[in-house]
């Protein structure tokens, strides 16, 4: 493909929106895009996506110039516009295989588009993720005792004012994806700060239904 043409498709698409760049390389062909209530201002996202259009104007003569400098801005641009969409409240189709990430809000509106099993949630936990060497072998010295998690959430953790307007699911959500927000007393912050890279929106979903599940008496 000519450079010009290339240059004049991408300007096109940065001027007209941007998304269509997204969608074209995430996107199945059939892939219906869910309603969405935006999670920013329209404004903002208006500016912020006039903003990466601008970063494209000089594409024909940069490509023409530098043509790994020119794919490079490409590239970032495009993820950019991507991110851009996700933090203004777009759900991919393909979300529930993705990494989650650590924004607690988004993560909590994509939950409301997969159903969590507990079962592969107590799988993760006592296998792969090796939650339990913590939370089981080591409960109450530690970490806090896997049983109980959401008695002790709902009776104990919530009723702590740091904690305040927090649901049980935003509590557990945000104790995985960021360990060092919140640190029970008594407690130190031994949790690795890495599952917001490597575990996707499912398995996310998975923990936090199977720990929804420990409602027994806490041993705390």
């Amino acid at each position: 493909m000519r450079w010009t043409k290339l240059a004049t498709i991408v300007i096109g698409i940065g001027i007209c929106g941007g998304f269509a760049l997204v969608a074209a390389q995430n996107a199945e062909p059939s892939a219906t895009p869910a309603p969405v209530e935006l999670a920013c201002s329209l404004d903002d996202l208006q500016a912020q996506q006039a903003a990466l259009a601008a970063t494209l104007a000089t594409f024909e003569q940069d490509a023409a110039e530098d043509p790994g400098a020119a794919l490079d801005a490409l590239f970032k641009t495009g993820a950019a516009y991507q991110e851009l969409a996700l933090a203004c409240g777009y759900i991919p189709a393909d979300a529930a295989t993705r990494a989650v990430g650590t924004d607690v809000e988004r993560i909590l509106r994509a939950l409301d588009t997969v159903s969590g099993d507990p079962l592969n949630g107590q799988l993760l936990y006592n296998g792969a993720l090796a939650c339990a060497s913590c939370h089981e072998v080591g409960g109450g010295t530690v970490a806090p005792h896997t049983a109980g998690t959401y008695t002790r959430v709902e009776e104990t953790r919530l009723a702590d004012p740091l904690l305040a307007d927090y649901s049980i699911e935003q509590y557990l959500v945000e104790s995985i994806v960021q360990p060092g927000s919140y640190v029970v007393p008594n407690y130190t912050n031994v949790m690795p700060n890495l599952f917001g890279d490597s575990l996707t929106l499912q398995e996310l979903a998975d923990l936090v239904a199977f720990l929804e599940s420990q409602d027994g008496p806490s041993p705390e």
